[in-house]
């Protein structure tokens, strides 16, 4: 009786093993035919969330961005603060374009409201992301993971769009400090650049190298574009317009 049990055990473990292992392999054969880890990577992507959740502002704009009626062929500027702040459609008359650019936005941000840029088929889009995550001490393999996972869901999703990924600006350290208590170093935003237009390379997207343009002497953000030494005023927008204008105007 008890050796019998005991077959009976063995043979509903093994049993469950097996299948087990039967899950697993045809889990595998699927993914595989879906294209692989790139296929899991987007599919995880369109479930991160953010921290920036919570956020009235953040939470404002993404609904209504969401709640805009659809238009197709549009120029899509998307980014933080430094693509919210400009008035594009008056700098570049005759376009149309959606400004989607979010105060405070990081990369993560972007990834957690990417389907309705991708809803909208824009014939481009022209990226700024990232600086918010280096200011608050994110990982720059974190960050760049997160970048790379937004060009996926452009490329597979938005095949006909011609994606732009425009450099993240310089900070004027000295004047973040005085103004927003801001501790700074712009290496770190060399660094990402670097990263991004190996990303461009990569995706064979268009990388446009903003900073070398915005920089003084010192590696700082040039104080004629900027009063706080973070955000761009009315001359640094036009300088931008003009770096861009020949990525707009076609």
């Amino acid at each position: 009786m008890v050796k019998k049990m005991s077959d009976n055990l063995n043979f509903f473990f093994v049993s469950s093993i097996l299948l087990n292992v039967l899950f697993i392999a045809l889990g595998i054969i699927f993914i595989t035919k879906k294209g692989g880890i790139s296929y899991l990577v987007r599919k995880l992507a369109i479930r991160v969330t953010t921290d920036l959740q919570g956020n009235y502002y953040y939470d404002e704009k993404k609904t209504h961005f969401e709640s805009l009626p659809p238009t197709d062929s549009a120029i899509i500027f998307l980014g933080d603060s430094l693509t919210d702040g400009c008035e594009w459609s008056e700098l570049f008359p005759g376009k149309i374009i959606k400004n989607r650019g979010i105060s405070g936005d990081r990369t993560d941000g972007v990834l957690n409201r990417i389907d309705e840029i991708v809803r909208a088929k824009p014939r481009k889009i022209l990226i700024m992301v990232g600086i918010n995550d280096l200011v608050q001490g994110k990982n720059l393999v974190t960050v760049i993971n997160n970048y790379k996972l937004i060009l996926e869901k452009f490329q597979y999703q938005l095949p006909d769009t011609e994606v732009v990924i425009q450099s993240v600006l310089p900070i004027n350290s000295p004047r973040a400090w005085e103004t927003k208590q801001i501790k700074f170093n712009n290496s770190k935003v060399i660094a990402m650049n670097t990263k991004l237009q190996g990303l461009a390379e990569e995706f064979s997207f268009e990388y446009i190298d903003l900073f070398s343009s915005f920089v003084d002497a010192d590696n700082q953000l040039d104080l004629r574009y900027t009063l706080d030494g973070v955000h761009l005023n009315g001359e640094g927008y036009l300088h931008w317009q003009k770096n861009i204008e020949k990525n707009v105007v076609d």
